[in-house]
């Protein structure tokens, strides 16, 4: 017997969710993927999926879940989400990201790897591709159910649509954009109260400093006690970017003309909630 493959999409909310079984897949994952390594990706079938947005708003942040069923009636499951915070936040400027999911954009999503875009990055990671390959081959060797499932996606204004178990994503972006704010509205105030761009700029300094000190001590981070640190780190990390693409005569007017400092709310769609 076959593996039975099934998906459930936001159809209704204007993302679609296209299946590797769709007539014509292999032609719209290809540029998505990127031709160099096309022949590798394609062997992630069945558990690619493309996300289609036809609605007129951009996504911004988006989860799937995999459920895979073997013979014994035992479902395993793996929650994977992409989210483009930058376009919430103002600064795409540095950002090494695509500027989220437009409308009419196509995203290809898989497994445990960020597939869309691999093979328009460096050729050096090409290697590691087939580890993922097979990885997908063990988790279906015993399947005969595979459930692709858009659980949730987050527009641009903030509605939330789909189950989003657990609030997951919604908790997840809100923790990420945060903790982004955070960085950018210390800067700022630094720079309103007339701060060099260097002085406004020392918390960031000072926080990744001492995260690189403990983690040199073979310690981990006191601040990954929280479940969330990890959002603050990479937010820092992006936010310390700016100084080293744009020059101190430019960071200030960038970030005041850019940087979004009202907060964003992430709110169920009320058709949604019907």
């Amino acid at each position: 017997m076959g593996l039975a493959l099934s998906v459930t999409d936001r159809h209704a909310d204007g993302v679609r969710l296209i299946s590797s079984d769709t007539p014509g897949f292999d032609d719209l994952a290809r540029p998505l993927m990127g031709e160099r390594v096309a022949g590798m990706g394609l062997q992630m079938k069945p558990m690619l999926a493309i996300v289609a947005n036809d609605s007129p708003q951009t996504i911004v942040s988006l989860s799937l879940v995999w459920r895979i069923t073997d013979h014994g009636g035992v479902t395993s499951t793996i929650w994977q989400h992409a989210s483009f915070p930058e376009t919430v936040c103002g600064d795409i400027l540095v950002s090494q990201q695509p500027d989220a999911l437009p409308p009419d954009g196509r995203r290809l999503e898989a497994p445990e790897v960020v597939l869309h875009g691999y093979g328009y990055n460096d050729e050096y990671y090409d290697q590691f591709l087939g580890q993922f390959v097979e990885r997908k081959n063990e988790l279906l060797a015993d399947a005969v159910a595979l459930h692709l499932d858009l659980n949730a996606v987050i527009f641009a204004d903030g509605t939330l649509v789909g189950s989003d178990d657990d609030g997951k994503l919604a908790d997840l972006f809100a923790h990420y954009v945060g903790a982004k704010q955070a960085w950018y509205g210390g800067i700022l105030d630094g720079l309103e109260a007339g701060q060099s761009v260097d002085e406004a700029f020392s918390g960031v300094r000072a926080f990744q400093a001492e995260l690189t000190r403990e983690m040199q001590t073979g310690r981990m981070p006191s601040h990954f006690s929280d479940p969330h640190a990890i959002w603050r780190q990479q937010a820092a990390a992006e936010a310390a970017s700016w100084r080293r693409k744009f020059s101190d005569d430019q960071i200030p007017g960038l970030l005041r003309h850019a940087i979004r400092r009202t907060p964003f709310l992430v709110h169920r769609s009320r058709q949604f909630l019907r």
